[in-house]
């Protein structure tokens, strides 16, 4: 029998991304001092002490604010861009654009190293500079998927809803958001999940006695790799598929966007 080649790239793809994951879950159950696959035993003492460490239960919280402000900032920021972008008379239309989807072409390091710079000069190595720096970076995904929201949309409901006296606040909230909530509620949990997730960007400028979850994360394993840091990965990585299928679920996301 002939093997497809297409259903045979899709299985590796999906290989490459789940077996990663099976072994940080696997790893944070050794019973040994160090993190192996597979687990030496079975035990629950790291997920113990992950809850008990304050570094990474600080650099939790810190990541969970920060992700939360810059998808609120980015949210409010690229939904009124992509409005605009998506208007046929929109002046320097594809100016704009560039502008607003440059970061996702820009390597994150450079990023980075140019937000130092210009952060270091007004003051901003803290935590409202990490929020604007997330926000540069997560801004670009809810302009996409509002985008694309939008772009299957009929306006001329906008305008019907216009001409029948409708204020322009009263067709954004009754009829505009309804249609491109599944754009903004994808756009929002990919922005927090490229927030949260983000190293370069955190590692250049955060504070060193404030770091988020993963530039603690990725310290330890430099030179502490024992399974508690699995551990808290694994719980990052539980938290994270529950979120999404919950707004799958609620929400039907992909399949309103795609279909």
């Amino acid at each position: 029998m002939k093997l497809s080649v297409i259903p045979l790239l899709a299985w590796t793809t999906y290989a490459i991304i789940v077996v990663p994951i099976i072994m940080v879950l696997g790893a944070s159950f050794t019973e040994t001092r160090f993190i192996t696959f597979p687990p030496a035993g079975f035990t629950l003492d790291w997920y113990s002490a992950a809850i008990a460490d304050r570094a990474l239960m600080g650099g939790l919280w810190l990541s969970t604010t920060v992700a939360l402000a810059s998808v609120l900032i980015s949210v409010c920021l690229g939904t009124a861009a992509a409005l605009y972008l998506s208007r046929p008379r929109a002046f320097l239309r594809g100016l704009l654009s560039s502008f607003f989807l440059a970061p996702l072409n820009v390597p994150s390091v450079m990023t980075a190293f140019a937000l130092l710079l210009a952060f270091t000069q007004w003051h901003l190595i803290n935590w409202y500079g990490l929020v604007i720096a997330h926000v540069i970076l997560t801004l670009p995904y809810i302009v996409r998927s509002v985008l694309v929201s939008l772009a299957g949309q009929d306006q001329s409901i906008e305008r019907a809803a216009a001409i029948l006296g409708a204020s322009p606040f009263r067709v954004f909230w009754l009829i505009t958001l309804p249609l491109i909530r599944p754009g903004v509620l994808a756009g929002a949990t990919f922005a927090f999940l490229i927030s949260f997730n983000n190293v370069p960007v955190s590692v250049f400028i955060s504070t060193p006695g404030s770091a988020p979850l993963p530039v603690v994360l990725f310290n330890r394993m430099q030179w502490l790799a024992e399974p508690s840091v699995a551990a808290a990965a694994a719980l990052t990585i539980v938290a994270a598929i529950t979120v999404m299928l919950i707004l799958e679920q609620r929400f039907s996301i992909y399949r309103s966007m795609f279909r």
